[in-house]
């Protein structure tokens, strides 16, 4: 009968803790193992006193390029760059699935100004990529 080593366990819950995964499901044979995880807890920073803030800069809102796939983030070379401009459409980068690539086209355009991943990054469907300014 086959089984799963506690080893393999506890390194696939550290990883999936480190990448923010909501959940682990390992496989080996018959035997298997499924674990939902909970988001760490948020400690509140203790205040003392009254602290005067500068007013804060208008907003900007920024959206986000996503990602079309469950995978692992393949950056194409020198597209998302902070500062770079892009239009909808362009390919930025690509998503390997199963060992097969996947596009991921822009669907704004503008600046880039934050990229959130990077390459070899495991993401989920829908986790933002980077952020632009339109």
């Amino acid at each position: 009968m086959a089984s799963i080593d506690a080893e393999v366990v506890k390194h696939a819950l550290q990883v999936a803790r480190d990448h923010g995964f909501a959940e682990v499901e390992l496989a080996n044979g018959e035997a298997q193992f499924r674990a939902s995880l909970e988001p760490a807890a948020r400690k509140k920073p203790q205040v003392s006193g009254v602290i005067d803030e500068p007013d804060a800069p208008p907003e900007t809102t920024f959206l986000s390029i996503k990602a079309t796939h469950v995978g692992y983030f393949r950056e194409d070379e020198g597209k998302l760059v902070i500062g770079n401009h892009i239009a909808k459409g362009d390919v930025v980068a690509s998503i390997s699935t199963l060992g097969l690539a996947n596009d991921v086209e822009s669907t704004v355009a503008g600046e880039i100004v934050e990229v959130l991943v990077k390459d070899g990054d495991a993401v989920e469907f829908g986790q933002a990529i980077a952020r632009v300014k339109p």
